[in-house]
């Protein structure tokens, strides 16, 4: 934030060095009260309260007060005890940057001066230079004008520099600044009112620069200051514990779509038993007002303007300003993409009620003849198959009574004639039901779904649709209604035309059309208008789409830690090795072409990452199964043997593309799809080319062999893309559990020892991508004595609602392990309030879902949440792709043309370059 937004924050700020704990009074009862709050003292009226004495019952001293206007003015503590200098607390998460200039070995954290308010350097030393964000330059500047109070900085880098000699000049790296703050004792009140103004919260010093009083003015609850403990106390008493460093807040990328208007609120809808929060009914009033086709907050009507001109009466479109004489088709809907943990589930049920509430003037079709003529008054909601019993739930929490009926259409339960459609409201189905009853183009007069046309119909995670070229996206898109609600917090993930698969579904003329949606605002990033791409977007998403950014509700505030690691001698010295074998390996291939054909080579590179990162987990618990040495296999397997795992693994870092339709393998939906949808299986070739299941039917039913183009063709093999495969570990990896000369790995073991130092009633969640990790960490939790409960791919469908019911209700169950393939959607955990993240994964929105679950509408208390990491591995790489993925900019260009772009020479360079 540049200097222009210093104004946002209060320009009037108390003074540093005015007496803080000064106190105007009018009768001793009150003096008493204020003076209480500070030290142990009394106040002894004199006749006529002309004066009085100060009583201190710990010292025995005394000080006479006088005032001749009846009132006094006093200070809280004896002359001698106000110059005492204390330690006040720290301030962290200080956003800055610094540049090195030949430092090569420098330290992860290393103290700095403050310069100014926007300048830090290493006392004495020329060869940094560090910048303070502008957002906090006022606050630090009122720090340097109190010449009384003492500063320590620590600079923490948040990366760590190359140590390559050639570098002469570094990058600028991202860091974050710890400032301690010693002073006298008598700013104490004013200390604490001051940073309160900045919404800044001291934390205890990690470092003892004076060993004197830690007196925390925003943390201290004791009546006797003296009870305080010394610094070296403090340090003590957490020295046992890894430090845990503050991660700075970072603006969502799609919060450029973000629709701020301040709408009236829709009044609460009868039938809903839960109040609804303000941002809920500000929502609810731009989806009737689509619905009704009222025209929007900024005066425009949908995408279009009509324009009375000599010519006669034209149509303008206000995104690519083109003009038509052909009236435009009418659509009602849009899409809701709040992000996760706002409500949006209540809001939509919300919508479904105000059909039964004669309030919104809205008629429910209800008649015999109206059913005949194939329309319903029911509202038709599409939802992954995991999520039906959680929409069951909250249909009958949030309504009263019976005054919504609602039915599923999935499975053994489906409708078997119209007439049953006569008495619902809300007839829940699953993309797949819809997919599986769809005919093509032939009419599905078989099918209830597309027997009728439904008042409105709802895709919850309407993410699932975003390959426009898939047989259940168009499927989707295929279903009549009057209008039409894509709800999802993820519109553009992976690619913009993410967003156009969309709009073709809500029928939001012309963008139904991908093609004009590619001309009209995709090619402008294409040939470098980003500027005119962007005007587009948000215009075509104030009207379309509604979103608010996460702190529109007041949800408790979330802080977010790194908790770096190192590894133990023993653990380093085998990693190491497994390391240079990975690049020996690279660089061999890269650099002889006789060697083994480099797509093997690749694919083995992949799995020797891979084994990398569950080394970081598992620590000396990691074994070959065929070299008991941790050693990596140096000949590649045969295809049909890797396949699974490669296609795993390359999935995990970017999605695969369909080289038959373009279609993309995505996490978050096959996350949703389910373990118990069966579906075709994929086709993975040796040369990395991938044809997708539906693709795969085709081609079968064509009669027709499934080819990636080569001649000969490579080796193929089927690979599976539902989740649980995901939590699999390679099968040349096993986890000798029990091993008591293994112990447990360092990061397990920091992670025990983290949870231990918490707070009995805080309950945790830890997510992780593996199962074997969840084996380990569950034996250090029962080594520990922390009762924990399992949540992954093998726990039965059935039981998984008994499983989260027993971590709610049971209070001798502190942490529940999932893993992220569980974990990542369709959960509600806000009874937990901490939670950890194993290791990272090579993509941060599934990390965001997986933290979502605990950190939502209901949470009432504040959250923390863990981030896990070895420092000098290769898991800081994978940070690096996460930031470079949390981009705008890298999202909205990236390719998905159905291509082999990345062969496999390009992946092996790209691997080597992140070793």
């Amino acid at each position: 934030m540049d200097r222009d937004h210093e104004s946002d924050y209060p320009s009037k700020r108390p003074r540093l060095n005015s007496p803080p704990i000064s106190r105007a009074v009018s009768t001793p009862e009150e003096f008493n009260f204020e003076f209480e709050q500070h030290l142990t003292a009394k106040a002894e009226p004199y006749p006529n309260f002309i004066s009085f004495v100060l009583q201190d019952a710990k010292r025995n001293e005394k000080w006479l007060c006088c005032d001749s206007n009846a009132q006094v003015d006093v200070s809280c503590s004896p002359a001698s005890k106000q110059s005492e200098t204390v330690c006040f607390g720290m301030i962290s998460h200080i956003s800055g940057t610094c540049e090195l200039l030949g430092i090569f070995d420098i330290l992860p954290e290393f103290p700095v001066q403050l310069d100014s308010s926007d300048r830090f350097s290493i006392k004495g030393d020329e060869k940094m230079d560090g910048r303070i964000q502008s957002i906090h330059g006022q606050m630090i500047q009122g720090l340097l004008d109190e010449q009384t109070l003492d500063l320590h900085v620590n600079c923490v880098l948040n990366t760590q520099p190359a140590r390559s000699k050639s570098f002469r000049k570094l990058n600028l790296l991202q860091c974050t600044l710890e400032i301690t703050i010693y002073g006298p004792m008598d700013l104490y009140d004013e200390i604490g009112s001051w940073f309160q103004d900045y919404e800044i919260y001291l934390q205890d010093p990690r470092t003892c620069h004076l060993d004197v009083k830690y007196y925390n003015p925003q943390r201290l609850s004791s009546d006797n200051l003296e009870s305080c403990p010394l610094v070296s106390e403090v340090i003590n008493m957490t020295s046992s514990l890894i430090p845990l460093q503050h991660v700075a807040e970072q603006t969502d990328m799609l919060d450029v779509l973000s629709n701020r208007a301040d709408l009236e609120e829709t009044p609460q809808p009868e039938a809903i038993r839960t109040t609804l929060k303000r941002h809920q009914k500000q929502a609810l009033t731009f989806i009737l007002g689509r619905e009704k086709g009222s025209v929007n907050a900024k005066g425009c009507k949908d995408i279009w303007e009509t324009v009375i001109n000599d010519q006669g009466r034209v149509f303008v479109n206000t995104i690519a300003n083109t003009c038509q004489t052909e009236e435009p088709p009418q659509f009602n809907g849009g899409i809701i993409a709040d992000p996760m943990g706002l409500g949006k589930t209540l809001v939509m049920i919300a919508l479904t009620t105000t059909d039964v509430d004669p309030r919104y003037g809205l008629r429910a079709l209800d008649t015999e003849e109206e059913i005949e003529r194939f329309s319903t008054p029911a509202t038709l909601i599409i939802i992954p198959p995991p999520l039906i019993g959680s929409w069951e739930e909250q249909l009958t929490g949030h309504v009263f009574g019976d005054r919504l009926k609602f039915c599923r259409h999935h499975g053994k339960t489906r409708l078997r004639s119209l007439a049953e459609l006569q008495n619902m409201n809300v007839v829940l189905t699953t993309f797949h039901t819809v997919s599986a009853e769809w005919k093509g183009n032939a009419r599905a007069d078989d099918s209830i779904l597309f027997a009728v046309r439904w008042r409105r119909i709802i895709l919850d995670e309407a993410h699932f649709i975003r390959n426009g070229n898939s047989r259940m996206s168009q499927a989707v898109c295929a279903l009549e209604s009057d209008s039409r609600w894509a709800v999802t917090g993820t519109p553009i993930q992976n690619r913009l035309t993410d967003l156009a698969t969309l709009l073709k579904f809500i029928r939001a003329h012309p963008y139904d059309d991908p093609r004009r949606f590619e001309a009209d605002i995709s090619n402008l990033w294409k040939v470098g208008e980003e500027e005119e791409a962007v005007r587009r977007l948000k215009r075509l998403s104030t009207f379309l789409l509604f979103r608010r950014p996460k702190g529109t509700i007041n949800l408790p505030p979330r802080r977010d830690l790194l908790l770096p690691i190192d590894f133990n001698q023993e653990e380093r010295q085998v990693y190491d090795g497994m390391r240079n074998q990975v690049i020996t390996r690279i660089d061999e291939a890269l650099h002889d072409a006789t060697r083994a054909p480099r797509t093997g080579s690749y694919c083995n590179a992949l799995q020797q990452i891979e084994s990398l990162r569950l080394f970081s987990n598992l620590g000396l618990h990691y074994h070959s199964r065929n070299q008991k040495d941790g050693s990596l296999l140096s000949v590649p397997e045969e295809w049909p043997k890797v396949a699974q795992r490669t296609f795993d693994s390359q999935r995990e870092i970017t999605p695969f593309v369909c080289m038959q339709c373009s279609s993309a393998v995505e996490l978050a939906e096959e996350w949703l799809n389910g373990s118990n949808v069966i579906r075709q299986s994929g086709q993975f070739f040796e040369c990395l080319k991938y044809v997708c299941g539906d693709c795969v039917d085709k081609i079968h039913r064509r009669k027709r062999p499934v080819s990636c183009g080569h001649v000969p063709s490579c080796a193929v093999a089927p690979v599976s893309t539902n989740s649980t495969t995901l939590e699999e570990t390679p099968d040349l990896v096993a986890a000798e559990m029990g091993s008591p000369s293994a112990g447990l790995s360092s990061k397990i073991k920091a992670l025990v020892t983290d949870l231990k130092s918490g707070s009995v009633g805080v309950k945790c969640v830890v997510f992780s991508t593996w199962r074997l990790t969840l084996d380990i960490v569950q034996a250090g939790l029962n080594d520990a004595g922390i009762r924990s409960i399992r949540f992954d791919g093998k726990v039965p469908q059935k039981d998984r609602q008994s499983a989260i019911d027993s971590f709610r209700t049971d209070p001798s169950i502190r942490v529940m392990l999932l893993t992220l393939s569980c974990g990542a959607v369709g959960l509600t955990l806000t009874v937990a309030s901490r939670a950890y993240l194993m290791e990272p994964h090579w993509n941060p929105t599934l990390e965001e879902q997986a933290l979502a679950r605990v950190h939502r509408l209901g949470q009432t208390e504040e959250v923390t949440t863990v981030r896990l990491y070895i420092r000098d591995s290769f898991e800081e790489q994978v940070m690096q792709v996460q930031e470079s993925k949390k981009q705008l900019a890298g999202v909205l260009l990236s390719p998905h043309d159905g291509k082999n772009t990345d062969n496999s020479l390009a992946g092996l360079e790209k691997l080597r370059a992140l070793l």
